[in-house]
């Protein structure tokens, strides 16, 4: 049985399919008119689901989940299930804003590469399986929508990538498939062990079996985190990162940092901390090391770079480690918390790499070293990152400082006193890489010339810089969302 109200209107099966289902139409209508053509069809169809999850937010707000199923395989007892509810409701309305955004921002950037007809209908399809991913309910579902998310977003970074795009593309691929084999084998292993598919009948089958199964599910537990950990690149995980985050077109940079991983943190809190809670009392400690060094490894790396995109990118590393840590606390701070920050740092890297695109863009270097005394000349993109950057260092009254002190929270409360305080001194390594970069690139010794970006880039731009402090005032709302789910997923932690 899904939760939710079941829609009249299938809705969610169109904010779903109808990204995937017109890819070939963007390509299509590339060929036959123009890039542009597409470039414009694209972002009408990724408009659409946003404009889906706006309706329904009023109702979302007020603790209202929607859900929908069809049949599809009967007699594997196969269905086609989405829910949305207050577990999937940040995350998609991350994935639906930020992907619409970037394609918006794609016209501009990307107009004198190759092959857009092609980008455009890969970007659509990309975004259409992030999509997937957190609203369907089936685990064989769930796992299709995940590899649909790694084959265009593969392409997007071989074929329109800088440095050596081909090499770094496949690194890529090669790590997160071995991740997505480990999170096919837990999915497996569970479906073999209770003989279904469906993520909230499981949950419930495995609360049952939370005693005499419990070596067995913590088992999957590990291989399904292994899966996640891949694609949040969290320490071990993370060599891929710097090179696809960094090499990457900028709008697929975006994407990537800001949205894909995120949905990593999904899995975990979807598959782990939902099906299986109490799996997490054997498993929390070694996680929340395995944040702590992503936090500080992450960070050191991003201090030395003189590459604003590399920099950015191991940020995300370090960042990602703050989440991790908020689901690994698993209790109520600290997992809302977790959730919390995916929306602001989804919001704030977003924003910093739009703005990292603008000095590529307008001024043609990335190299810190080699830029200076942009802040009077470019003062939309002075302020977007360093507003950006503030935010994530976790500095009051940004969105960052509030989730990052609700992980802290929950990290007192489980106990681990020195783990916070590490995880405290992090967020000064944070504050110290962002304000290296912000003063060389905006505020040193520099004659270089470069001037904001036009319209196609700031609007998306515009609404992104707005979230990220709109959310430190104003969270309320959300904050009441993610609090229901976040109380969901620990009711069960210590059974």
């Amino acid at each position: 049985m899904l939760p939710g109200t079941q829609l009249d209107i299938p809705l969610l099966s169109l904010a779903v399919f109808l990204p995937i289902a017109m890819t070939p139409f963007v390509y299509l209508v590339g060929r036959v008119v123009s890039w542009r053509a597409a470039y414009l069809f694209s972002s009408v169809v990724l408009f659409i689901p946003l404009a889906v999850f706006l309706s329904l937010t009023p109702m979302v707000l007020n603790g209202v989940g929607f859900h929908e199923e069809y049949e599809w395989v009967p007699f594997l007892g196969l269905s086609v299930g989405l829910v949305l509810d207050s577990l999937s409701y940040p995350f998609i309305l991350l994935i639906t804003l930020v992907g619409f955004l970037a394609t918006v921002y794609s016209g501009k950037y990307m107009e004198k590469e190759h092959g857009l007809t092609s980008y455009f209908t890969l970007l659509t399809l990309f975004v259409g399986g992030m999509i997937g991913v957190v609203l369907v309910s089936n685990l064989f579902l769930f796992y299709i929508f995940w590899e649909l998310m790694l084959i265009p977003s593969y392409a997007l970074i071989a074929y329109w990538g800088t440095g050596n795009p081909r090499l770094i593309g496949f690194k890529y691929f090669i790590f997160t498939h071995a991740g997505a084999l480990s999170l096919l084998i837990g999915i497996a292993w569970l479906a073999a062990v209770f003989g279904d598919l469906n993520i909230f009948s499981l949950s419930e089958k495995a609360m049952l079996a939370s005693e005499t199964l419990r070596p067995i599910l913590t088992s999957i537990a590990v291989l399904i985190f292994i899966g996640a950990a891949v694609k949040m690149a969290v320490f071990p995980f993370h060599t891929w990162l710097p090179d696809a985050h960094a090499e990457a077109p900028t709008p697929i940079s975006v994407l990537l940092s800001g949205v894909m991983i995120k949905t990593g943190v999904y899995a975990v809190a979807r598959l782990v901390l939902g099906i299986m809670p109490f799996t997490m009392m054997d498993l929390r400690l070694p996680i929340a090391i395995l944040a702590l060094v992503s936090m500080v490894w992450g960070g050191v790396m991003a201090l030395v770079q003189t590459d604003v995109k590399r920099l950015l990118a191991y940020s995300s590393i370090s960042q990602i480690g703050y989440i991790v840590f908020g689901l690994a606390a698993a209790n109520l701070a600290g997992v809302q918390g977790a959730l919390f920050h995916v929306l602001n740092h989804g919001f704030a890297k977003s924003l910093l790499f739009m703005a990292a695109g603008v000095l590529i863009h307008e001024v043609h270097e990335r190299d810190i070293r080699k830029l200076g005394g942009l802040g009077s000349k470019m003062p939309l993109t002075t302020v977007a990152m360093l507003v950006g950057g503030l935010s994530i260092a976790g500095t009051p009254p940004l969105g960052g400082f509030m989730s990052e002190w609700m992980i802290f929270a929950g990290g007192v409360e489980a106990g681990w006193i020195i783990s916070v305080a590490v995880a405290v001194f992090a967020t000064a390594i944070t504050a110290g890489y962002y304000l290296r970069m912000v003063r060389a690139v905006f505020f040193g010794e520099g004659r270089v010339e470069g001037r904001d970006p036009g319209v196609m880039m700031a609007a998306p731009m515009s609404p992104l810089l707005a979230l990220v402090i709109v959310l430190g005032f104003l969270a309320s709302p959300i904050l009441t969302v993610i609090g229901e789910s976040a109380a969901a997923l620990v009711l069960n932690v210590l059974a």
